[in-house]
């Protein structure tokens, strides 16, 4: 075994989501943490530790990072945060890339090319999206910043690509919306046949897979997207975390469409009325993306109920989350009982 080494480690954003799942992972781990940022989310978070104050932006007039001419680090870990322009991920690195030893950057399942997801089994050596693309501007900001920190950081470089990131600190109602649903009982809408694949990950497997690769260390690309389940799957998970008796009545997909209950985005996802359920057709393998060099380089991965129970006590803590189901009452019942109506 590898003696551990504890490490000088600057975090660039370390406030939002998997930020502080990573900086507790890393101090748990002995690690040192400084923290580079505007100061503005969550600014007194982690009140024990250095803070450096910058502004990173796309345009170089308005870039300061100053605080961080004369410092070096052993590991640098750039969260990703905000994604408007790849320059913002560069000038960073080009600071810092004769002064550390380890750069991590966190980039995401969206920076592969669209078509790679009509299959199933993605890997890392798939091919990203074009900067001078179509597709959208934070799936092609991701491509190229992995593709500019390539070129200017070479084998220091560490590049995790995760999927829908769940669990303690996500702001967001995806996740939330399911075990609601399930934990409020009665009859609910399961869209499709439930055949259709799952993919969402443990803001603390991310957060563990960093400090993991910092500890061996891992270079090098690794997607972090958790192993892939049914819907039907997902759902009855849903149900046994929250001691459910919930019916979920599945639905086929065109005669959502046909109640207006219509998929809201380029890729054919809809995560207002039904979360992380990708339609047949609608990039087949977005949520089968393989995760197994992860797991082969020592990542483990929570129980899903982990995850979802991190997921209600985050967003049921007062002032964490204002949140109401994008599908109404009203609406779902109204679906369901067409659906009634139709079988008979």
């Amino acid at each position: 075994m590898t003696p551990f080494t504890p490490k000088r480690i600057l975090v660039l954003g370390g406030t939002f989501l998997l930020g502080p799942a990573f900086v507790e992972s890393a101090i748990a781990d002995g690690h040192t943490v400084t923290l580079f940022g505007r100061g503005v989310t969550n600014p007194g978070r982690f009140p024990y530790l250095e803070h450096l104050r910058g502004f990173r932006s796309g345009d170089p007039k308005d870039n300061d990072l100053s605080a961080l001419e004369r410092r070096s680090f052993d590991v640098v870990v750039d969260m990703g945060r905000p994604a408007d322009h790849p320059s913002i991920a560069s000038a960073a690195a080009e600071m810092l890339k004769d002064r550390v030893h380890h750069y991590l950057y966190v980039s995401s399942i969206a920076a592969y090319d669209s078509k790679e997801y009509e299959r199933a089994g993605i890997e890392e050596d798939a091919s990203l999206e074009p900067w001078d693309g179509s597709a959208g501007l934070y799936k092609r900001v991701k491509a190229e910043s992995e593709r500019r920190l390539g070129a200017i950081l070479g084998e220091k470089l560490t590049v995790v690509r995760p999927g829908p990131i769940k669990g303690r600190f996500d702001p967001s109602s995806d996740l939330l919306a399911w075990l609601v649903r399930a934990q409020h009982g009665g009859r609910h809408i399961a869209p499709g046949e439930g055949h259709d694949s799952v993919e969402i990950v443990d803001v603390m497997d991310v957060a563990r897979f960093l400090v993991l690769a910092i500890d061996r260390p891992l270079y090098g690309t690794f997607n972090l997207t958790g192993r892939p389940m049914s819907f039907r799957e997902f759902l009855d998970a849903c149900k046994e975390v929250t001691r459910s008796t919930a019916d979920f009545v599945w639905i086929p997909q065109d005669f959502l469409r046909d109640q207006g209950l219509e998929t809201d985005d380029a890729l054919g996802l809809s995560p207002g009325y039904f979360p992380f359920w990708r339609p047949a057709g609608a990039a087949p393998g977005l949520y089968q993306i393989s995760s197994e060099k992860a797991y082969r380089a020592g990542w483990q991965t929570r129980p899903f109920w982990e995850t979802a129970l991190d997921c209600l006590t985050f967003c049921r803590t007062p002032g964490n989350l204002e949140w109401s189901d994008y599908l109404s009452v009203a609406k779902e019942k109204q679906v369901l009982e067409a659906w009634d109506q139709r079988r008979r």
